[in-house]
């Protein structure tokens, strides 16, 4: 998560997301890896000399046949776009410049000086979006390994889906995630009633079933945090815990228990 100036908002801002989901190289024939490579890149705002790694191959996503198009930057920032072969439509996009953000960070990073309002500015501003087009589903101030963060998800329309992690401190994007055909803003649409309720699973019995899915008993682990948030307007439990020398993430269902999300990694990755 790299001090990024927000010029890299500039660069990427109103052209990278607001028209994602219409871009289009214009050709009826199917779009080569190369010119994927193309869309991607010119997309990000990046030039080819400042890539250190590519990686593309074909996939299929909700039927339609697209490109996984995967670069690093030489100063450690990390792009995924799924490009619609048929067209070069770009399908999602997804920023990440945590490697080089945990290689600076300070004290100040703990310290919280961007407002609510001001990190949901920054973000629409990056979005090309304006506040009454949109719905916010989350805007929290959340600590990440220590450095203060603001996490705003909202969407646009009724496919559109973005996130967000902001610097509490500086206000600089540390990553962001679009996505243009999002199951979670169709969902939202339906599911009204589940947003005003309260959740039927206790915080404990969520606790047992992240447990349960590791394997694990609490004694076993270390620093076991959980709790209740919302997540496209359904009531979860967000939490993570340490093993040995491995770091679980997880969300659980607050309606049914059901463990949602699950990552698993290293500590020192």
């Amino acid at each position: 998560m790299k001090k990024l100036a927000m010029g890299l908002g500039t660069g990427l801002a109103a052209g990278l997301l607001a028209a994602a989901a219409v871009m289009s190289v214009g050709a009826a024939t199917s779009v080569t890896e190369e010119r994927a490579k193309e869309i991607a890149m010119d997309h990000a705002g990046v030039k080819a000399s400042d890539v250190s790694y590519t990686t593309v191959k074909r996939d299929y996503e909700d039927g339609k046949q697209v490109y996984d198009v995967e670069f690093y930057t030489k100063d450690y920032r990390e792009f995924d776009y799924e490009i619609r072969t048929e067209d070069g439509a770009v399908i999602s996009c997804d920023y990440d410049a945590e490697t080089n953000f945990w290689r600076t960070i300070s004290e100040k990073d703990r310290t919280v000086s961007v407002t609510e309002e001001k990190a949901r500015e920054i973000a629409l501003k990056n979005a090309g979006k304006k506040e009454e087009e949109v719905t916010f589903l989350k805007t929290k101030l959340d600590y990440d390994d220590g450095a203060a963060v603001y996490e705003v998800e909202f969407l646009s329309g009724e496919t559109e889906e973005y996130d967000y992690e902001i610097s509490a401190y500086t206000g600089e994007i540390i990553s962001r995630d679009y996505d243009a055909e999002s199951r979670s803003a169709r969902r939202w649409k339906t599911s009204e009633a589940d947003r005003s309720g309260q959740a039927a699973v206790t915080k404990e019995e969520a606790k047992a079933a992240a447990l349960k899915a590791a394997g694990l008993e609490e004694s076993q682990t270390d620093y076991f945090q959980i709790y209740e948030d919302r997540d496209d307007g359904r009531i979860v439990y967000e939490g993570k815990f340490f093993y040995n020398e491995l770091e679980y993430e997880f969300e659980v269902d607050g309606t049914t228990g059901t463990v949602t999300d699950w990552d698993v990694e290293s500590i020192y990755d």
